[in-house]
């Protein structure tokens, strides 16, 4: 009868397992994380933009909202664990931000559009 029972400890035993993978592909995930807030930086220095930085407030607010939304996307990915409720509010405001930015280029483009086409009337 005691056998029986050795025989059942030994089966529900935990494995040893090796986790050096998931430890790789964090790592990995995390450099990819914060790919496009290196890409937003490059953005905002560089001279080529959807709205020219001539434009006081719209120009460099479009490339404000590329840097947010790119920080919050590597903060999310990296920083947080995705079990908190931080991590959830953080999602829906980088989405949020995202949208909002995408309005905001395209009205300023219907404007400026609308502008030269009754300039040219």
């Amino acid at each position: 009868m005691f056998d029986n029972e050795k025989e059942e400890e030994k089966v529900f035993e935990p494995e040893i397992v090796n986790n050096d993978e998931p430890d790789k592909n964090k790592s990995l995930n995390s450099i990819l994380s914060w790919i496009p807030f290196v890409l937003a930086l490059i953005y905002t220095v560089s001279p080529v933009d959807f709205i020219p930085d001539v434009i006081p407030i719209a120009g460099w607010g479009e490339d404000a909202m590329f840097l947010i939304v790119s920080a919050l996307h590597g903060i999310q990915n990296t920083v947080l664990d995705k079990d908190t409720s931080i991590y959830k509010i953080i999602k829906y405001i980088k989405w949020a931000s995202f949208i909002l930015t995408v309005i905001f280029i395209l009205i300023l483009v219907l404007l400026i559009v609308l502008v030269f086409k009754v300039s040219s009337n």
